[in-house]
């Protein structure tokens, strides 16, 4: 079986027998350690059942596109695959979200080299720190357009944030960017959703 053809969901099985317990439940990192090291195959279709999808939703955020997003998730597992070897004492979670992370923004970047500009669509995902008044699906709607039409490095650094939990010291390393360019972006962030959304805090 190829890599490629061992990443296809359709190729990840799931059974009650023994030998495949790790795929049945989702694994914790010592038990993906332990699959790395006597099953490389079994590693990663557990691997990647388990995080494929986290992958796929880290990415869109970013890149508003979701046949982008799952090209760009399984991208992120061939490249692990390719690594394997050297993964060491990984831990799988964070590392698959920081690739994914990283995935996004370098398409990112790719795209405003050539001049394209990525359409925005819409999702349905909460912010932690704006109320949910009314109708659900109305009111994410309204919060993820306005997240949208923040700047770009701002509504980046926001993502990282408040959707991927990153520190404001993490932030800075995987943007490139100081600490407090990142507080500053998230303060700016934040001033900008309370006048776009008031209507919702108000209520």
């Amino acid at each position: 079986m190829k890599v490629s053809e061992s990443l296809n969901p359709r190729n990840v099985k799931s059974s009650s027998q023994p030998g495949n317990l790790y795929i049945c439940n989702m694994p914790g990192n010592d038990q993906l350690q332990v699959l790395l090291k006597e099953d490389e195959r079994q590693f990663m279709a557990a691997l990647f059942k388990s995080y494929f999808t986290p992958a796929c939703k880290t990415i869109y955020r970013f890149v508003q596109d979701m046949s982008v997003a799952e090209d760009l998730a399984q991208d992120v597992f061939i490249k692990i695959w390719n690594k394997r070897a050297g993964l060491g004492e990984v831990y799988f979670k964070a590392y698959i979200q920081r690739s994914a992370i990283n995935a996004a923004l370098d398409y990112l970047d790719k795209k405003k080299r050539r001049g394209v500009h990525t359409e925005l669509e819409e999702e349905n995902m909460q912010i932690p720190v704006l109320p949910m008044q009314g109708n659900l699906r109305e009111t994410a709607a309204k919060i993820d357009a306005a997240v949208n039409e923040l700047p770009e490095k701002c509504r980046e650094v926001f993502i990282l944030s408040r959707y991927e939990e990153l520190s404001y010291k993490e932030i800075a390393s995987t943007l490139n960017i100081s600490v407090k360019t990142v507080e500053n972006q998230v303060m700016t962030a934040l001033k900008k959703l309370r006048v776009s959304l008031k209507e919702l805090i108000s209520n």
